[in-house]
């Protein structure tokens, strides 16, 4: 049985509502398991300009200075956001998910 399986069937018996919110519940598990993953997640997410500086150092649990050198550190380069209000729409999304 591979895992997609055991997904289906902890689906299938009512135990999560569907894949996704079984898959936020895992996702959330694990954040809380492997905290330096969140600061990891907000690099690559600020890196791929997909959130603000703001938003990133809010998402690694940090304060916008430290989160400005923690990117200088990683020679991370930084830059003005310009968000679509789609970004902005998954934004809110990221941050009540």
């Amino acid at each position: 049985m591979i895992l997609l399986d055991k997904v289906d069937l902890l689906v299938e018996h009512h135990l999560f509502d569907s894949q996704r919110s079984l898959l936020t519940a895992a996702y959330r598990s694990l954040l809380a398991l492997r905290p330096e993953l969140k600061t990891e997640l907000a690099v690559l997410l600020y890196s791929q300009e997909e959130v603000s500086l703001g938003r990133a150092a809010e998402l690694a649990g940090l304060g916008r200075e430290e989160f400005k050198e923690l990117l200088t550190v990683r020679g991370v380069e930084r830059r003005l956001y310009r968000a679509e209000p789609s970004a902005i729409d998954a934004d809110v999304d990221l941050l009540l998910g």
